[in-house]
């Protein structure tokens, strides 16, 4: 767990170095799985035309699915201390 602001000057470098590394389309194509999954057409549609002819991006979404539905599974089992893996 996190328990210190990561853009702190102690922070871990690592972690600096991961926020800052990250590609901004990452953002965007999470964004667009959030509204797509609760019932946004545009945002599946924008989604399914970038997925479709950017390897990348497919790779990122399907990462982003399954841990969507571990996520999901966790919940349904009734374990409330899912924890997301990177």
């Amino acid at each position: 767990m996190l328990t210190r602001n990561p853009w702190d000057d102690d922070a871990a470098p690592e972690l600096v170095a991961l926020e800052v590394g990250r590609a901004p389309w990452l953002d965007r194509l999470v964004d667009l799985h959030v509204l797509a999954e609760h019932g946004d057409r545009e945002a599946a549609d924008a989604a399914g035309q970038w997925i479709s002819t950017d390897p990348d991006a497919r790779r990122v979404w399907d990462e982003v699915e399954r841990s969507c539905g571990s996520l999901r599974a966790a919940g349904e089992s009734g374990h409330d201390d899912a924890t997301v893996v990177r």
